[in-house]
């Protein structure tokens, strides 16, 4: 039964990855699908145009100008969805540090996360580049991530009063 568990959330968590960003996601999709044909129907347009009367030259124009917009808005959209997806994978790693203790092995967050490993280890590479997170080598030679706001959140060392001077 815990193995079917195990793939039943597994599924839950693929739909729910291929779901963050979504409606960025089919925006751009959709702009792409315009775009697409919109730039090779302008260049046909334009090379007739050059070589008969100058009329389908603007029209040309027009499109290729309106296609390569379409297709830079939706570089946009798919930009904003990929920094959405990557958002919530660093917040998950961070739950799953605080549900741990404050411990993190890069095999356990991607284990536990969903995500892959190198994904795992870039964004806890992240957060200890960007100082929430400390790295620190166990005697047998293993990568363990500290994280030492959920490590030492018991003692609260925020509600002590502090002296000025």
């Amino acid at each position: 039964m815990g193995e079917l568990q195990r793939t039943i959330e597994d599924a839950k968590l693929k739909v729910r990855f291929s779901m963050e960003g979504g409606l960025k996601r089919l925006g751009a999709l959709f702009l792409k699908a315009w775009a697409v044909p919109m730039i090779p129907i302008g260049l046909g347009l334009i090379l007739y145009g050059l070589f008969t009367n100058f009329e389908p030259l603007s029209i040309g124009v027009a499109l290729v100008l309106m296609g390569g917009l379409l297709w830079l808005l939706a570089s946009k959209l798919d930009a904003a969805a990929l920094l959405v997806r990557h958002r919530k994978e660093q917040n998950r790693i961070v739950r799953l540090a605080r549900q741990k203790g404050g411990r993190l092995m890069v095999a356990e967050a991607a284990a536990d996360s969903g995500l892959m490993v190198q994904e795992a280890e870039e964004i806890l590479r992240e957060l200890a580049d960007g100082g929430y997170a400390e790295v620190e080598v166990t005697d047998s030679g293993m990568v363990v991530y500290r994280f030492p706001e959920f490590l030492y959140s018991h003692e609260k060392h925020w509600a002590r009063r502090v002296e000025s001077a």
